[in-house]
């Protein structure tokens, strides 16, 4: 499911960091990376970004928090621009990637998977295989948005194609990363987004999340005539933090 969604993020590549949850410095990752930072081990010095996309979330972390991170990116296109943020990016889905390590291979204190939920098809395989990348007392840190849409102002078709875009309920991931061995704990987080009609309908129009992708024009155009969203459109963003820790050694 990584490697078919690249083909999504190729087509969005260049308009990707114009939403406001992937806009480099702006409010939303400064408010994520807080979260995120409060998620981790208290003493982590290594991150895999996994799902890094354009890799500037993975540089604003390394620089916030003095950590060394690596990405891991199925969309050449996506992993391309990683290089403006310092960050070295391996072309891989995260499956071939886990699958890869050996005895030699670097453990990390931490795997951070961020919005990546809705591309895994195999959640036991996937987080047996990572929990085998985490140093002992690592964590997995899953960013995910909830089962359903309701609450975000989309054509209303979209949330039928949110539903199916989520594959299994975050209940089957909480499930599986208990199964890999770790121990884990779930909780929600909520932004508020304020913006123009105007620059919302853009991005649906440029399907920026993948739930979109399948949407069809008629679809999209149908659907914002009949939302008719005021000058200024707010709504809540909801982020689900799963965080799974693999046992400390010690």
């Amino acid at each position: 499911a990584f490697m078919a969604a690249a083909g999504h993020y190729a087509v969005v590549s260049d308009v990707y960091e114009t939403a406001w949850c992937y806009q480099n410095d702006g409010a939303f990752q400064s408010w994520l990376l807080k979260k995120v930072q409060e998620s981790l081990p208290a003493k982590c010095l290594s991150v895999a970004d996994v799902g890094c996309g354009t890799g500037n979330f993975s540089g604003a972390l390394q620089e916030a928090m003095g950590v060394r991170v690596v990405g891991v990116e199925p969309s050449a296109e996506m992993a391309a621009k990683a290089v403006d943020y310092g960050v070295k990016v391996e072309v891989a889905d995260a499956l071939t990637w886990a699958e890869a390590a050996d005895d030699d291979t670097e453990r990390f204190d931490a795997v951070l998977m961020k919005e990546v939920r809705h591309h895994i098809d195999d959640p036991a395989s996937l987080y047996e295989k990572l929990a085998t990348r985490l140093s002992p007392g690592g964590r997995i840190l899953l960013l995910t948005r909830p089962d359903e849409s309701q609450g975000y102002p989309f054509p209303p078709a979209a949330h039928k194609h949110w539903s199916a875009g989520v594959l299994l309920p975050l209940k089957a991931h909480e499930e599986a990363l208990a199964r890999a061995g770790l121990r884990v704990t779930v909780r929600e987080e909520r932004y508020h987004v304020q913006m123009r009609r105007d620059e919302w309908e853009r991005l649906v129009r440029q399907r920026f999340w993948s739930h979109l992708r399948n949407l069809t024009d008629n679809e999209v155009e149908d659907g914002l005539r009949e939302l008719a969203l005021p000058e200024d459109v707010h709504f809540e963003d909801r982020m689900m933090f799963v965080v799974a820790e693999l046992a400390s050694s010690e």
